[in-house]
C-alpha cells in the first residue's frame, strides 16, 4: 500500500518522480483505458476540466469538454515539461523479452537493401534502454487520440498486434499499440527530441504503401532497417519503441499506395506481407502525430 500510495502522489504531483521506472511492478500492464489523454482525465487529479454546453445546428444542443487541464502524464514520468531522455535499466529485462519473443528468422528484400546482405540475425541482446519525457511531442500525440475518439461515436475495430498487452497500460478503443522502428543511435535521439518527420519517408528502403511513417510489430523486421552507430555506438544499433494510436485500420497486402484510405475514413494501413509472401506485416502512419518515439533500445545483433 506504501508504494501504491508513492506512485499516486507521484502522479498528482507531491513528490517528485525518480528518473527510472521504479513504479513499474505496481503498474498494470494491460487495460482499456490508460488515463493518458485529456478526454479521460479525472476531475481534480493533475488539473481542471470542465464541461460547456454550446448551441448546436438545428434544435439539439450538444456538449464539448473544455480543455483547460493539465495534460496527464505515465506515472513513471519524472518531469512536468521540456525534453529529457533518461536511462532507464528497470526496463531492459522487459523490453528483451519482447523483441526476443517478436524476433523471427525470416529474409525480406528488405535487409539486402539496406546491409547488402542476406544474413538474418538469430535475435539481439539489449545493451540500454532510454525513456524519452519530449512533453511537446506527448501532448500532439494525446490530442491526436482524442481527435480518433471525436470521429466516430463508439471504439475503433480491434487490431491486435503481437506486442499488444505487453507494456504499460493503453488505450484499446483507439488500438493504441507498442511499435519498432528501426533506425541507428544518432538518428534515434534526433527523432526522440523533435518528432518523425512524413517528408523523410523512404529514405532508409522505399515506401511500399505509401510515403509514412513505418513500424512494425515483429523486432526484426524493424531490424531491417536499424544501422550501427559510430563513435562511442559502433557495434551498437538502435530501435525505437513507440506509441501508436492505430485508430480503424485498413488491411492490404499488395504493394500500393494507400494515403487514400485517410481520406476514406481510415486512420493507419497494415501492410499484409505476412499474408502476401509469408514475411512481415508492417504499419503505416501518414499523420506524424499519431506515433510518440517512448523508449530508445540500443542492442547489438546476435548471429551465433
Amino acid at each position: 500500500h506504501d508504494e501504491e500510495a508513492a506512485a499516486v502522489a507521484v502522479a498528482v504531483g507531491d513528490i517528485p518522480a525518480p528518473p527510472s521506472s521504479s513504479c513499474l511492478d505496481i503498474l498494470p500492464k494491460t487495460g482499456s483505458r490508460s488515463g493518458h489523454s485529456a478526454s479521460s482525465l479525472p476531475m481534480g487529479s493533475t488539473g481542471k476540466a470542465s464541461a460547456t454546453t454550446y448551441p448546436a445546428r438545428g434544435d439539439t444542443d450538444f456538449l464539448e469538454l473544455v480543455i483547460d487541464a493539465a495534460l496527464p502524464l505515465p506515472l513513471y514520468w519524472a518531469t512536468r515539461d521540456g525534453v529529457h531522455i533518461f536511462p532507464d535499466p528497470n526496463r531492459i529485462a522487459e523490453i528483451q523479452r519482447l523483441m526476443t519473443d517478436t524476433w523471427e528468422m525470416k529474409f525480406s528484400r528488405d535487409r539486402r537493401l539496406v546491409h547488402g546482405s542476406e544474413a538474418v540475425p538469430l535475435g539481439c541482446r539489449v545493451a540500454n534502454v532510454l525513456r524519452v519525457e519530449n512533453h511537446r511531442a506527448f501532448a500532439r500525440y494525446s490530442s491526436y487520440k482524442d481527435g480518433l475518439r471525436m470521429k466516430r461515436p463508439g471504439p475503433c475495430s480491434p487490431f491486435p498486434v503481437r506486442t499488444s498487452n505487453r507494456i504499460n497500460l493503453l488505450d484499446e478503443d483507439v488500438n493504441e499499440n507498442y511499435l519498432f522502428h528501426g533506425t541507428n543511435p544518432e538518428s534515434a535521439q534526433c527523432i526522440a527530441r523533435d518528432f518523425f518527420r512524413v517528408e523523410r519517408a523512404g529514405s532508409s528502403a522505399g515506401s511500399m504503401f505509401g510515403p509514412g511513417i513505418y513500424l512494425a510489430e515483429n523486432a526484426s523486421k524493424s531490424d531491417e532497417y536499424a544501422k550501427e552507430g559510430s563513435g562511442v555506438y559502433v557495434g551498437l544499433c538502435a530501435m525505437l519503441l513507440c506509441r501508436c494510436a492505430q485508430g480503424e485500420v485498413l488491411t492490404v497486402s499488395e504493394a500500393k499506395d494507400t494515403r487514400e484510405a485517410i481520406r476514406a475514413g481510415y486512420d493507419s494501413v497494415c501492410g499484409d506481407r505476412l499474408a502476401a509472401v509469408g514475411t512481415f506485416r508492417e504499419m503505416v502512419f501518414f499523420n506524424e502525430e499519431a506515433v510518440y518515439p517512448e523508449f530508445i533500445v540500443i542492442y547489438t545483433r546476435v548471429f551465433e
